[in-house]
């Protein structure tokens, strides 16, 4: 079951890593967001994970609104979590690359030598 009603923006630690040591190398200070390209939502991110894991006919992914979960997880959460890496891009330090690159990435990087 996944929420069809929340969008966010994945953050992949690799890339992340990479972005925070250039920070840090052109000792650039204060608050950043560090998040991957690209819009989606926890759905979409679902689905491309199970089509890059080649599982789409074996898991089946069923969408459902955020009440569905609402007695295990009763803090609410706003329908957007999207982060824009604005001050990243004007410095020219990001390294974020779009969330479905990221994604599979990480799964022909790691997820694959732990098969």
């Amino acid at each position: 079951f996944i929420v069809n009603d929340k969008d966010g923006t994945p953050t992949y630690t690799q890339d992340f890593a990479l972005t925070v040591k250039e920070l840090i190398q052109k000792e650039y200070w204060g608050l950043y967001n560090c998040v991957c390209g690209g819009q989606t939502g926890r759905l979409e991110v679902a689905t491309e994970l199970v089509s890059l894991l080649g599982l789409s006919k074996t898991i089946k992914i069923s969408e459902v609104g955020s009440e569905y979960f609402k007695e295990e997880y009763y803090a609410e959460r706003p329908a957007s979590e999207r982060l824009l890496t604005k001050k990243l891009e004007l410095r020219r330090v990001n390294k974020m690359k779009d969330w479905k690159i990221a994604l599979k990435e990480y799964i022909d990087n790691y997820y694959q030598n732990y098969l």
